[in-house]
């Protein structure tokens, strides 16, 4: 539940901020008749993402088990690798979201089709929707049978509707909140999550024998910490926790943490464009 609600939470939170940002704009620039498109393209897209979700189970549940552990794993290491990109693509682009948004909505407007407001909305909010379904089959798939329904919607909604607190604390223009500073410290959340996700598909790939584990067992800490039991589900959910995981598991999360968690660290975010400062869409309110 934990990793659900800090996805989601992230995820609908980039969304939130595409349409609070164009919103906010079309407001103060005298636009109200064009809010309606924002509306549509956004309610049409999360449409869409659910729709997605759905054919991908049926889809998935076609198949015959060992093809769906296969499909799976590489369901997982996608999610791995879009989650990654994702982190550092807004570390990176943070500052000038806000210029950016508006000056796309300034063009739309300058042609007069306000249907363009739609099309930016939907793809916004429908990109996060598709990363999130990803995302989330990534986790039902490290968790297996131990992620029933429930939680696993009781932590969605969790972080929809802190996202969109957060964003309306964001609009409302809190000068000691930095959008750069939570998207770095969720980022650094959300990496370790991904290398929890990265090492379940290495382990399902094992198991399928279609990777070798170098050495069966590295270390055993199940005396101090089980993996059933309520700290290493909550160890697993943040940060991958297995109480005995083989050498090539160790190996990738070794290989994949410290080099994103550098990127995330090093890369140096381009100067706001418009000169107002990293509070992006905190000064749009």
């Amino acid at each position: 539940m934990l990793e659900t609600l800090l996805i989601t939470w992230r995820e609908t939170l980039e969304a939130a901020l595409v349409v609070g940002i164009l919103l906010t704009y079309l407001a103060r620039s005298g636009q109200r008749r064009a809010l309606r498109y924002v509306w549509l393209g956004s309610a049409a897209a999360a449409v869409a993402a659910l729709a997605c979700a759905a054919a991908s189970s049926s889809a998935l549940a076609m198949l015959d088990g060992e093809t769906q552990e296969l499909v799976q794993a590489l369901i997982v290491f996608g999610a791995v690798g879009v989650l990654s990109w994702m982190v550092v693509w807004m570390h990176l682009n943070a500052r000038s979201l806000r210029g950016d948004i508006q000056v796309r909505a300034e063009r739309v407007l300058a042609t007069g089709r306000l249907v363009g407001l739609a099309v930016i909305a939907f793809v916004a909010v429908f990109r996060e929707g598709i990363e999130t379904v990803l995302f989330m089959w990534g986790v039902v798939v490290q968790r297996g049978v131990q992620l029933t329904t429930m939680p696993l919607l009781a932590g969605g909604l969790a972080g929809a509707g802190l996202a969109i607190a957060t964003a309306w604390v964001f609009f409302r223009g809190f000068a000691f909140l930095s959008l750069r500073t939570f998207f770095r410290t969720t980022g650094v959340l959300l990496l370790l999550v991904a290398a929890g996700l990265l090492t379940s598909g290495v382990n399902k790939l094992i198991g399928l024998g279609y990777l070798p584990p170098l050495v069966p067992q590295v270390w055993n800490t199940s005396w101090l910490v089980r993996d059933g039991s309520p700290l290493g589900a909550v160890l697993s959910a943040l940060v991958g926790y297995r109480s005995r995981p083989s050498l090539l598991e160790v190996l990738a999360y070794a290989l994949y943490f410290p080099p994103m968690l550098w990127a995330l660290n090093h890369g140096q975010p381009p100067p706001p464009a418009d000169g107002r400062g990293e509070g992006g869409a905190r000064s749009a309110a």
